[in-house]
């Protein structure tokens, strides 16, 4: 089964350090601010490589 749920964060919390690692925490997701909104990512997702860098990860 998969859930998704929308995330809507005050914009105090979303410029607290303390208050995104503990909702990091709390969902076991990370925290990616945009433009100003908050968006919960996989963790697995943020760690793979961005095909936005042709030379991949380890480019001198």
């Amino acid at each position: 089964m998969h859930t998704t749920a929308i995330l809507h964060v005050h914009p105090a919390c979303a410029s607290n350090r303390r208050l995104i690692e503990q909702l990091q925490a709390d969902t076991k997701r990370l925290v990616v601010i945009h433009g100003g909104k908050p968006r919960l990512v996989s963790r697995a997702k943020a760690a793979a490589p961005s095909s936005d860098f042709p030379f991949g990860g380890d480019a001198a």
